[in-house]
C-alpha cells in the first residue's frame, strides 16, 4: 500500500496564535484514531512527514507539530554535524509550557476522529513522554530514545507509556 501524502496546515495554539504542523489523513477519516508524531530536533522534516505518512496508511489521522515554530517558524533540517548542532540551538530557545500547549494544539487536531496516542523520536520522545503525564487527551504514548525523560523521572504517566531504548545505541 502506497502511503498517503500530506500536507503543512495551520491550527491554533490555545493562546490563539497560529501554528504550523504536517497533516497526513487515512482512507477513511471518520473514526479514525489520531495520533500526534512529534519532530527529533530536525524540526518536520522529510523523515517525519514520512512517519505520519506511514501512520495515515495504516488508518490512523496524523498530525506532526512544527514545535520549532516559536522560535524558528518553517524550521527543518538533515543530519549533519552542523544541524545537529543547529537544532539542539533551536531547542534550547523553548519551554516546556511552551512546548506542552502546541503539543496539546496537535492533540486537539487529532482527535477529531477519535482517540490519540503519541509517537516521538529523541526530542520528540522526550515531549512525548512530558505528553503522558501532562496533557489531557492523551491516549496512549510510545517514546524512541526519549532520554530527557530521566529529568521528569517524578512526574507519572496519565495514560499507558511504553519507552524504548537501544541497548547499544550511543
Amino acid at each position: 500500500m502506497t502511503a498517503p501524502q500530506g500536507s503543512m496546515i495551520s491550527f491554533k495554539r490555545p493562546d490563539g496564535q497560529e501554528l504550523q504542523g504536517y497533516l497526513a489523513k487515512p482512507a477513511k477519516t471518520e473514526g479514525a484514531p489520531g495520533v500526534v508524531v512529534i519532530q527529533e530536533i530536525f524540526g518536520v522534516n522529510q523523515h517525519i512527514r514520512k512517519t505520519a505518512d506511514f501512520y495515515a496508511s495504516q488508518g490512523y489521522l496524523a498530525v506532526a507539530p512544527a514545535l520549532y515554530d516559536r522560535a524558528q517558524p518553517g524550521f527543518e533540517c538533515g543530519y549533519s554535524q552542523d544541524e545537529v548542532k543547529t537544532g539542539a540551538g533551536i531547542r534550547g530557545k523553548l519551554t516546556n509550557d511552551g512546548l506542552k500547549a502546541d503539543i496539546a494544539a496537535a492533540v486537539k487536531k487529532a482527535a477529531e476522529g477519535g482517540k490519540v496516542g503519541v509517537v516521538g523520536y529523541c526530542f520528540g520522545g522526550t515531549m512525548t513522554y512530558l505528553a503522558a503525564c501532562h496533557i489531557p487527551g492523551v491516549a496512549a504514548a510510545s517514546s524512541y530514545y526519549g532520554g530527557g525523560a530521566c529529568a521528569m523521572a517524578g512526574d507519572k504517566p496519565a495514560c499507558p507509556t511504553i519507552m524504548h531504548f537501544g541497548e547499544t545505541d550511543h
